[in-house]
Protein backbone atom coordinates (compact mmCIF):
# COMPACT_ATOMS: atom_id res chain seq x y z
CA UNK A 1 0.00 0.00 0.00
CA UNK A 2 1.42 3.06 -1.18
CA UNK A 3 0.95 6.33 0.80
CA UNK A 4 2.62 9.92 0.94
CA UNK A 5 4.14 9.95 4.55
CA UNK A 6 5.26 12.85 6.44
CA UNK A 7 8.91 12.37 8.28
CA UNK A 8 10.22 14.03 11.54
CA UNK A 9 13.37 13.51 13.33
CA UNK A 10 11.36 12.96 16.61
CA UNK A 11 8.48 12.53 18.95
CA UNK A 12 8.08 16.17 20.07
CA UNK A 13 7.92 17.36 17.01
CA UNK A 14 5.42 14.79 15.66
CA UNK A 15 3.39 15.07 19.21
CA UNK A 16 3.33 18.66 17.91
CA UNK A 17 1.75 18.26 14.55
CA UNK A 18 -0.90 15.40 15.74
CA UNK A 19 -1.95 17.88 18.76
CA UNK A 20 -2.35 20.88 16.73
CA UNK A 21 -3.61 19.03 13.77
CA UNK A 22 -1.45 20.66 11.56
CA UNK A 23 2.02 20.98 9.33
CA UNK A 24 4.31 23.91 10.01
CA UNK A 25 5.10 25.96 6.36
CA UNK A 26 8.47 26.90 6.18
CA UNK A 27 10.76 28.54 3.60
CA UNK A 28 13.25 25.70 2.24
CA UNK A 29 16.33 26.54 0.57
CA UNK A 30 16.66 25.43 -3.10
CA UNK A 31 19.32 25.43 -5.59
CA UNK A 32 18.54 24.61 -9.00
CA UNK A 33 21.75 23.97 -11.82
CA UNK A 34 22.36 23.11 -15.63
CA UNK A 35 25.79 21.38 -15.65
CA UNK A 36 27.91 22.77 -12.84
CA UNK A 37 26.32 26.09 -13.00
CA UNK A 38 23.44 27.12 -10.10
CA UNK A 39 20.88 28.53 -12.52
CA UNK A 40 18.55 29.48 -9.07
CA UNK A 41 19.26 29.94 -5.61
CA UNK A 42 15.76 30.88 -3.88
CA UNK A 43 13.70 29.59 -0.94
CA UNK A 44 10.21 28.49 -1.21
CA UNK A 45 7.42 27.99 1.41
CA UNK A 46 6.24 23.81 1.19
CA UNK A 47 5.81 20.93 3.37
CA UNK A 48 7.67 18.25 1.74
CA UNK A 49 6.57 14.38 1.60
CA UNK A 50 7.66 10.97 0.55
CA UNK A 51 5.50 8.36 -1.12
CA UNK A 52 6.78 4.97 -0.01
CA UNK A 53 4.99 1.32 -0.07
CA UNK A 54 4.51 0.75 3.53
CA UNK A 55 4.74 -2.66 3.34
CA UNK A 56 8.44 -2.09 2.11
CA UNK A 57 9.56 0.20 4.58
CA UNK A 58 11.65 -1.64 6.59
CA UNK A 59 13.74 -2.02 3.41
CA UNK A 60 14.65 1.68 2.58
CA UNK A 61 16.75 3.95 4.43
CA UNK A 62 14.93 7.19 5.16
CA UNK A 63 16.61 10.68 5.47
CA UNK A 64 14.59 12.76 7.46
CA UNK A 65 14.02 10.47 11.03
CA UNK A 66 12.04 7.68 12.68
CA UNK A 67 9.00 9.18 13.29
CA UNK A 68 6.23 9.98 10.45
CA UNK A 69 2.46 10.34 9.53
CA UNK A 70 0.67 8.99 6.26
CA UNK A 71 -1.82 10.30 4.83
CA UNK A 72 -5.09 9.59 2.79
CA UNK A 73 -5.14 9.82 -0.66
CA UNK A 74 -8.57 12.03 -0.55
CA UNK A 75 -6.93 14.08 1.84
CA UNK A 76 -3.53 14.36 -0.62
CA UNK A 77 -5.78 15.58 -3.68
CA UNK A 78 -7.97 17.97 -1.96
CA UNK A 79 -5.04 20.14 -0.89
CA UNK A 80 -3.19 19.35 -4.51
CA UNK A 81 0.36 18.07 -2.71
CA UNK A 82 1.82 17.17 -6.03
CA UNK A 83 5.28 14.84 -7.05
CA UNK A 84 8.95 16.57 -7.63
CA UNK A 85 10.13 16.73 -11.11
CA UNK A 86 13.50 15.60 -10.97
CA UNK A 87 15.66 16.85 -13.83
CA UNK A 88 19.03 15.58 -14.64
CA UNK A 89 21.66 19.03 -14.55
CA UNK A 90 22.80 18.32 -18.13
CA UNK A 91 19.20 17.25 -19.88
CA UNK A 92 16.94 19.34 -22.52
CA UNK A 93 14.39 20.27 -19.54
CA UNK A 94 16.71 21.14 -17.83
CA UNK A 95 17.93 23.82 -20.51
CA UNK A 96 14.86 24.72 -20.75
CA UNK A 97 13.70 25.59 -17.08
CA UNK A 98 17.14 27.38 -17.36
CA UNK A 99 15.68 29.71 -20.44
CA UNK A 100 12.15 30.50 -18.41
CA UNK A 101 14.09 31.66 -15.67
CA UNK A 102 15.91 33.99 -17.19
CA UNK A 103 13.18 35.28 -19.29
CA UNK A 104 11.23 36.39 -15.82
CA UNK A 105 13.68 37.85 -14.63
CA UNK A 106 13.10 41.89 -14.40
CA UNK A 107 15.91 42.84 -16.19
CA UNK A 108 14.84 39.98 -19.33
CA UNK A 109 14.49 41.77 -22.78
CA UNK A 110 10.98 41.12 -23.09
CA UNK A 111 8.31 41.66 -20.10
CA UNK A 112 6.12 38.68 -19.08
CA UNK A 113 3.09 39.07 -17.83
CA UNK A 114 2.70 38.85 -14.30
CA UNK A 115 0.80 35.67 -14.53
CA UNK A 116 3.06 33.73 -16.98
CA UNK A 117 5.81 34.90 -14.67
CA UNK A 118 4.23 33.34 -11.65
CA UNK A 119 3.47 30.15 -14.03
CA UNK A 120 7.08 29.81 -14.31
CA UNK A 121 8.13 29.84 -10.74
CA UNK A 122 5.24 27.56 -9.69
CA UNK A 123 6.80 24.91 -11.56
CA UNK A 124 10.40 25.99 -10.48
CA UNK A 125 8.86 25.42 -7.21
CA UNK A 126 7.98 21.67 -7.65
CA UNK A 127 11.18 20.56 -9.45
CA UNK A 128 14.59 19.72 -8.25
CA UNK A 129 18.08 18.37 -9.75
CA UNK A 130 18.07 14.71 -9.17
CA UNK A 131 21.77 14.81 -7.95
CA UNK A 132 22.57 17.67 -6.41
CA UNK A 133 24.19 19.27 -2.93
CA UNK A 134 21.89 18.07 0.05
CA UNK A 135 22.66 20.53 3.04
CA UNK A 136 20.94 18.39 5.89
CA UNK A 137 23.55 14.90 4.98
CA UNK A 138 26.35 17.71 3.67
CA UNK A 139 26.47 15.50 0.54
CA UNK A 140 27.02 17.56 -2.65
CA UNK A 141 26.30 14.20 -4.71
CA UNK A 142 22.96 12.85 -3.46
CA UNK A 143 20.30 10.84 -5.06
CA UNK A 144 16.79 13.26 -4.66
CA UNK A 145 15.25 10.32 -6.39
CA UNK A 146 15.32 8.02 -3.25
CA UNK A 147 13.31 10.69 -1.34
CA UNK A 148 10.04 10.34 -3.79
CA UNK A 149 9.30 13.93 -3.00
CA UNK A 150 5.84 15.16 -2.85
CA UNK A 151 5.26 19.07 -2.42
CA UNK A 152 2.46 20.80 -0.91
CA UNK A 153 3.24 24.63 -2.29
CA UNK A 154 0.96 27.09 -1.49
CA UNK A 155 -0.66 30.10 -3.54
CA UNK A 156 0.11 33.70 -2.63
CA UNK A 157 -3.49 34.13 -1.98
CA UNK A 158 -3.07 30.89 0.27
CA UNK A 159 -0.43 32.66 2.35
CA UNK A 160 -1.68 35.99 2.63
CA UNK A 161 -0.23 37.50 -0.57
CA UNK A 162 3.48 36.26 0.91
CA UNK A 163 6.03 35.38 -1.33
CA UNK A 164 6.49 31.99 -3.23
CA UNK A 165 9.85 32.56 -3.83
CA UNK A 166 12.24 34.28 -2.03
CA UNK A 167 15.81 35.18 -2.97
CA UNK A 168 18.17 32.45 -1.02
CA UNK A 169 20.43 35.79 0.46
CA UNK A 170 17.71 37.87 1.40
CA UNK A 171 16.27 34.94 3.34
CA UNK A 172 19.48 33.53 5.14
CA UNK A 173 20.08 37.23 6.57
CA UNK A 174 16.31 36.95 7.89
CA UNK A 175 15.45 33.74 8.10
CA UNK A 176 12.81 34.03 11.08
CA UNK A 177 11.38 37.19 9.88
CA UNK A 178 10.10 34.99 6.94
CA UNK A 179 9.26 32.00 8.07
CA UNK A 180 6.94 33.70 10.76
CA UNK A 181 5.05 35.26 8.05
CA UNK A 182 3.65 31.82 6.77
CA UNK A 183 2.96 31.19 11.09
CA UNK A 184 -1.03 31.36 10.23
CA UNK A 185 -1.43 29.26 7.51
CA UNK A 186 -0.23 25.61 8.34
CA UNK A 187 -1.58 22.76 6.35
CA UNK A 188 -4.57 21.44 8.83
CA UNK A 189 -5.85 17.48 9.03
CA UNK A 190 -8.07 15.74 10.66
CA UNK A 191 -7.60 12.25 12.47
CA UNK A 192 -9.49 10.47 10.16
CA UNK A 193 -7.03 11.96 7.26
CA UNK A 194 -4.40 10.09 9.03
CA UNK A 195 -3.73 6.34 7.49
CA UNK A 196 -0.93 5.15 10.03
CA UNK A 197 1.46 6.96 12.44
CA UNK A 198 5.33 6.16 12.65
CA UNK A 199 6.78 5.57 16.39
CA UNK A 200 10.15 4.38 17.81
CA UNK A 201 9.03 2.58 20.99
CA UNK A 202 6.11 0.86 22.02
CA UNK A 203 6.02 2.92 24.82
CA UNK A 204 5.58 6.08 22.56
CA UNK A 205 2.71 3.90 21.03
CA UNK A 206 0.29 3.17 24.10
CA UNK A 207 1.18 7.20 24.77
CA UNK A 208 -0.69 8.00 21.52
CA UNK A 209 -3.43 5.82 22.21
CA UNK A 210 -4.45 7.07 25.34
CA UNK A 211 -4.16 10.70 23.51
CA UNK A 212 -5.89 10.05 19.89
CA UNK A 213 -9.32 8.72 19.49
CA UNK A 214 -7.31 6.38 16.38
CA UNK A 215 -7.42 3.33 15.93
CA UNK A 216 -4.48 1.01 17.16
CA UNK A 217 -3.43 -0.82 13.72
CA UNK A 218 -2.87 2.25 12.27
CA UNK A 219 -0.52 3.18 14.74
CA UNK A 220 3.27 1.03 13.63
CA UNK A 221 6.83 0.80 14.78
CA UNK A 222 9.06 2.57 12.42
CA UNK A 223 11.40 -0.68 11.43
CA UNK A 224 13.65 1.49 8.71
CA UNK A 225 17.11 2.54 8.64
CA UNK A 226 17.82 6.29 8.38
CA UNK A 227 20.97 7.94 6.61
Amino acid sequence: MKCLIHFTTDFQKLNQILSTQSLKLHYCKEEFCIVDKKISRAAHPMISFSEYDVTQLSSKKITYGKYGIAFSQSWVEKHRIHPVLYIDKNSIVANSLADLLKARRKNAKTQLAPKVRLSIMTIKCFTKNAIGFNSYLDNPNFNFRDENEWRFVPTKQQIGGNLISQDRSKYLAKQDFYNKKLENYPLTFKNEDIEFIFLETNIQLQEILKRLSIAKEKIKISNWKTK
